[in-house]
This record gives structure tokens, sequence and C-alpha cells, in this order.
């Protein structure tokens, strides 16, 4: 169970890239590290079959029963079972709810066993998880058109969307954003989701040619669609994979590759609006995570 059940989503954030290689599940399991060191209780969630959050964090994903149990009927739909699956951390204010279990995984892969609307399933259980007190949920969804990333985009309060700069990139920029349009569209308020924005990741800055290919990417959008971090290639980040743990945990004082991710946190809650004249800023707990 999360700390605190009961009190109510400040906001619930998808993590959607065209393709793979953008550094996706990087940014979700770093960014939830260090929101959740900013004192804000997250529930990051896998929502991706290859399952690398869990991986990234825990042994103990590749058995436990997960967000596509729930999708697929392997489990029951209830708020019990749900919080029942949520695999808390040392760190209170972040748990994990993992990919789910191999009985799962095959039956997304038998086609006659989908789930006979991916829009309906998702929303139910986008409804559940929301339910079980996080601050703020972060959805790693698969990379490109997806059932689960179409739906999930249509059920969230906000999209981030890392990526690469480069040609290839650079050109299916239009079918993103034709993706977030008609995620919005979905919504009667049209309100939902809001972009919080395009997070130039997986950077080279010893390349020119990369320097280059993010200045044109910054200028084909509006300023404020574009994050200002920018988050880079780094060994760091498969060491801390390799080893299970975010990349702050790597060495007992934070590397530069670790404020990134700080500095990503301050800016995600500058732009979701995560404060307001009845909200006080939380308590920073800088309690370690650990197995």
């Amino acid at each position: 169970m999360l700390p605190n059940p009961g009190n109510r989503i400040v906001a619930t954030i998808a993590l959607i890239s065209q393709k793979g290689g953008t550094g996706r599940t990087t940014v979700a399991v770093n960014l939830s590290y260090s929101l959740a060191r900013r004192g804000w209780r997250i529930l990051l969630v896998d929502a991706d079959p290859q399952g690398g959050v869990g991986f990234s964090l825990t042994e103990r994903a590749k058995d436990a029963v997960g967000f596509y149990d729930f999708l697929t009927g392997v489990e029951p739909l209830t708020e019990e079972r749900v919080a029942a699956s949520v695999i808390a951390t040392r760190l209170e204010g972040l748990s994990l709810l993992t990919r789910g279990s191999r009985e799962a995984l095959d039956r997304i892969l038998a086609e006659a066993a989908a789930p006979s609307s991916p829009a309906e399933s998702v929303a139910a259980l986008d409804e559940v998880i929301a339910a079980l007190g996080a601050d703020l949920v972060i959805y790693d969804t698969p990379s490109g058109i997806h059932p689960v990333s179409t739906a999930l985009s249509r059920q969230v309060d906000a999209l981030l969307v890392p990526q690469q700069a480069g040609p290839l990139c650079l050109r299916s920029l239009p079918q993103m954003l034709r993706m977030i349009a008609a995620a919005r569209a979905a919504n009667e308020d049209r309100d939902r989701p809001r972009l919080a924005g395009f997070l130039l990741s997986m950077t080279d800055p010893e390349d020119p040619s990369n320097l280059g290919d993010q200045r044109e990417f910054r200028d084909l959008l509006p300023v404020e669609l574009v994050l200002e971090t920018v988050v880079p290639v780094h060994r760091d980040f498969r060491e801390a994979s390799r080893l299970g743990v975010p990349v702050g945990m790597l060495r007992e004082r934070p590397s530069s590759s670790a404020l990134i991710f700080d500095q990503l946190a301050a800016e995600m809650e500058s732009r979701l609006d995560l404060y307001d004249e009845e909200t006080p800023a939380p308590d920073r707990d800088y309690a370690r995570l650990v197995d």
C-alpha cells in the first residue's frame, strides 16, 4: 500500500514516445525518484510490456502481479487487489506497480485473449490506481502508437514526451503531435491531457551535429513546449540499471547525472502547477532507496 491512502491525486502523467531508444524508462525511474525525494508520494506504474521499470528497480518484478494482470483479467480489478500488488520501497514516498506476470503477457500475445476494449479497460484500471492515495501517478508506456499508450494518453492529466534530436526523430514529430491532439480531442472539455512538454533526451554534448539537431528541434516548436532540462547519454544510467537502483543511489554524493533529474523534477513541479495557495511545499526527505 501507499503511505496515507485516500488523499487526492494531484496529477497523473504518462511518458510517451514515438519510438524506442528515447530514454523513456530511464526518465520515468529517475524522475519518480527525484520527485519522491522532494516530498511527493509517487506511484510509478510500468505499463510497458517490456517491463523496463520493474527490472530497473527490483528482482521481484518478474514474479510480481502488476498492470497487465489487471488489464487482461488475470487478476480481478478491485482496489484491494491492486493495492496489495503495489511494491513499497525504503524511500517512503516512492512505490511501484510492475508490468505483471508472464501469464498476463501470454494473454497479450494471444490475440483472442486481448482486452475487448483497451480504452475502457485502461480507464477502469486508471480509476482504481487513482484511488490508491498517491500525489502523482507516473506511467511508463509502450513506445509508438500502441493501444495502451493511446488509451493512457487520453486518460491522464499530462503527457511528457522524451524525444531524441536527430533527423529520423524530427521527421516523426508531426505524428507525435497528431497523437497528442487526438488525445485532447477525445476529452469533451478539451483541457486534458495537458502537454507538460518535450524532453530532449539521450543527447550527446560532445557531438556538434547533435547540438545542431537540438537547436533545430527547439526552432520547430514554441519555446514553452520544450523543457529546459536536457538528458544526455551517460554511462551512469547503464550502471544504475544494471544494479537495479536510480542513478541518484550510485554514489553517496550525487553525480551530475543524478542532479539532471532533480532539475527535471523542479521543472515538472512548475509546469504541472503542483503548488497552489492551499498546498504548501512538501518537506524534503532525502531517505535512501534500498532493497
